[in-house]
Parts: C-alpha cells; structure tokens; sequence
C-alpha cells in the first residue's frame, strides 16, 4: 500500500483583512501537511469480480467514518448504476448493496445507507451499513432523494474557485486562460469544501479545442491563503478521476475515488 506524505509552507493572509493592517500583521507563516493513504482497491464486490473497464463515479463516506459507499459502472458487464460498501479501512472486501440502477444514495442514519433504484417510480431500500449481510431494513416506493450537502459555507465558493483558477493559469502558463504553446486548457471545474472551511478539495481537468475531457486532477487549498498542492492526478481519460466522486467526511478527510480505487487525504495545518 502506498502513504504519500506532503509538508509545504503556507502564506496565511486571512480573507477580509483590514487594508491598514501591516504586512506583519496580516501575515502568518504556516506549515500544512497532507497525508494520502489508499482505502481499497475495488476488484470484487461481493461474489462478482469487475471487469478491467470498472470504475467508481461517485461516493459518501459514512458520517462516523467507518464506512465508504461507492457507485460503480462496468460497461463490460452492462452495470451502470451498482452499489458497493467497503470499510474504511479497507479490512475486508466490497459488500455488493444493490446490483444496478441505483439513481441516488445517502446516509439517512446512523449505520444506515438508504438508496433509490429502478426507473419510472422505482423503489427506496434502508439498509444496516455494519451487518454481516446487507438486507433491507425497509423497502418503499422511491421519493426525492436527500441532497449530498455542503457544509454551510463561510466563504465565497466564487472566490476559491477564482483563486484556484489563478493558479492553474500560472502553472499551466495560460494567462487569463489562453494557453500558450498548447492544445489544452485547464480548468478549475469545481470544489468541495471541508467542514470548518479551513480546506477545500479543487476538481481540475483539461479540455482539447473539441471539448474534450482529460488530465482530470484533485488539489487541496487552504482557503484562508488560497495556497494550493497537487493531490492526485491522472493523465488521459476524465471519467477515471470525477469530480462527482470526491467528499469531504466528518471527519475532516477528503475520500476520492481513481478508477476502480479509493483514497483518503488527511490535510492538516498548523
């Protein structure tokens, strides 16, 4: 298993400073680590192995942290929308949920993973995350699904989105986007910010001149500073690090899926 470890400064100039303050005032030097640690290699989730063109396409850590709930497509097999549970801490093999069609998942308790599935009016299934087995505690017809929240934000989504994309333009060397001496643009597509507001995860992907979608990567911010680190990345197809697939838990950890694998990134600063 691999353990990334990342330990950088960071130049802390908090938001809304007031403009007479001095520079030694509105500035604190910080240390910011992060430390990535793999969950699972998704291969089998319960007695089905997956194909090599599996992937997870979206997740939800459980809100207590023991567990991580994970959608998954195999176009070899036909599968779009499969269920799957596996602990966090990967000590055991992906249990199987529910096999397809699964439109929508949420936590709705503690240990409890409920889910709706089927087209038309389908159905809504609560199941115990934690039994031996997964059986249905309660089988209804579907409702609107509860909405994946966002903590309450103290920031501006804008303005770390802004930032974030600030930066790219500089690594990138694309001034006010244009790239210079390539086909592609990278883009801060979207972000995901952690309970507390201290951290927050930026999406990024590339796009050529059709539109096309690859080189997705994960970066973690400090929203008070707006420093960024790269976190993850993968070179080629979009769809095998989506955005959709990456939330914070309560923990204060970013869990994100890569292909068929899941991570856990544990941002601190000081």
């Amino acid at each position: 298993m691999r353990k990334a470890h990342y330990i950088f400064a960071v130049l802390v100039t908090g938001l809304g400073c007031d403009r007479g303050r001095s520079d030694t005032e509105s500035r604190i030097v910080a240390e910011m680590s992060a430390t990535l640690n793999p969950v699972a290699v998704i291969q089998v989730v319960g007695i089905d192995t997956l194909s090599d063109s599996a992937w997870i396409h979206r997740l939800q850590p459980e809100p207590d942290g023991g567990s991580v709930a994970f959608l998954f497509a195999d176009p070899a097999k036909g599968i779009v929308g499969g269920l799957g549970l596996i602990e966090a801490s990967g000590a055991q093999a992906a249990q199987l949920a529910w096999p397809d069609s699964v439109t929508a998942f949420w936590w709705s308790g503690a240990h409890q993973l409920s889910f709706t599935s089927g087209t038309g009016q389908g159905v809504r299934v609560v199941i115990d995350a934690h039994a031996a087995q997964l059986n249905a505690l309660e089988v209804t017809g579907a409702r609107a699904a509860e909405p994946q929240r966002q903590p309450d934000a103290k920031v501006s989504w804008a303005t770390v989105l802004s930032r974030a994309q600030a930066f790219i333009d500089s690594v990138r060397i694309q001034p006010e986007g244009t790239p210079q001496g390539s086909a592609l643009r990278y883009e801060a597509d979207s972000i995901v910010l952690a309970p507390g507001d201290t951290f927050a995860a930026v999406h990024v992907r590339a796009a050529d001149i059709r539109g096309t979608k690859v080189n997705p990567a994960w970066y973690l911010t400090h929203v008070p500073s707006g420093h960024m680190q790269g976190l993850d990345s993968l070179t080629g197809r979009s769809a095998g690090l989506p955005a959709t697939a990456g939330q914070w838990g309560a923990d204060g950890r970013f869990y994100y899926a890569k292909e068929r694998s899941i991570w856990r990134a544990d941002p601190r600063a000081q």
